[in-house]
């Protein structure tokens, strides 16, 4: 399995975006977690965001001062114009294809949770249309340049039929047939409370599910799955010694999955601000880069796991 985790920073909640002011990003500093996180996997995701229309154009701000040495960027081209825009989108995405190959391969997610409204890209008009015509944009790149970088689309939580069947059809079987991975956001326990005797089940229970859903909508079942968002916030009520035990739980769930799971992904690795609550605490590490207890919990996991196979990949994220 590969590992992944978003390294960046945006001065908002993590939540709704709602402006906050947040300590920058020390980019020597992350580079270092990374490192830390990234161990002797060979391969190891750093999930970055660019958004289209949007105000929160780029995080982080210089995704290759990350890579090499077998990071790779996983780059995702979220979608939020104001209005349709499908070819100023094209162009975007065509733009992430070229980047993500100058900074030595990865993968690129074509818009961010199309299932969820505003402020995420549910929330914008013609997404699916844009989302849709513009796989193939990233497709065509893919072939001009001959880069190797996977091609992929997402969603949140429980799979719904009715999405996938309205972003398949946009899509079109043949793309949906190339499509390199499928990728799924999951935060168990965090917006919804789970007892933590049934977190384990919980995970299994949807990754199941999320399996069964996009294969009856056309792709194929062997399309890797990619866990492209998952965390546990601190703050308030959740200890942080919480975080520790859920992210263990959900991320052995996730291994011991037999439904194809190829990469886990963290959001993320640093809090936007510690002190304003759990919308803001996602992060392994505090604002200040002091670890809290999850950190060393999923340095140690990451180790454990590619270890017997002597080779896996991982990486940190931020929105």
């Amino acid at each position: 399995m590969t590992f992944g985790i978003w390294p960046g920073v945006i001065d908002a909640d993590l939540v709704e975006l709602k402006p906050l002011s947040c300590p920058p990003e020390d980019p020597g500093a992350t580079l270092a977690a990374l490192k830390e996180l990234q161990g002797a996997a060979p391969h190891f995701y750093v999930r970055c965001y660019r958004h289209f229309g949007n105000k929160w154009s780029r995080t982080p701000e210089r995704p290759g001062l990350y890579a090499g040495e077998g990071r790779l960027i996983d780059l995702v081209a979220c979608y939020q114009g104001r209005e349709p825009e499908p070819d100023g989108f094209a162009d975007f995405v065509r733009q992430a294809v070229r980047d993500v190959a100058a900074w030595g391969g990865g993968k690129v997610q074509v818009g961010e949770e199309l299932n969820v409204p505003a402020p995420l890209d549910g929330g914008s008009p013609g997404c699916f249309e844009a989302v849709g015509a513009d796989v193939a944009a990233t497709f065509d790149e893919c072939e001009r340049l001959g880069a190797d970088v996977g091609i992929g689309v997402n969603s949140a939580g429980p799979a719904d039929p009715a999405f996938w069947r309205q972003l398949a059809s946009a899509i079109g079987p043949d793309h949906l047939a190339r499509l390199d991975f499928v990728g799924l956001d999951l935060f168990p326990d965090v917006f919804r409370r789970i007892p933590h005797d049934r977190l384990a089940a919980a995970v299994t229970l949807l990754l199941k599910g999320f399996r069964s859903v996009t294969t009856d909508v056309g792709v194929l079942s062997a399309t890797p799955i990619h866990i492209t968002e998952t965390g546990w916030p601190t703050g308030g009520d959740r200890a942080e010694a919480t975080q520790r035990v859920v992210l263990e739980t959900v991320a052995q769930s996730i291994l011991d999955s037999d439904v194809g799971v190829a990469a886990y992904e963290l959001f993320g690795l640093r809090d936007s601000r510690s002190d304003a609550g759990w919308a803001s605490g996602f992060g392994l590490l505090r604002d200040d880069y002091s670890p809290k207890p999850a950190f060393p919990a999923v340095r140690d996991f990451i180790r454990r796991t590619i270890r017997p196979k002597g080779g896996g990949a991982s990486a940190v994220q931020p929105k």
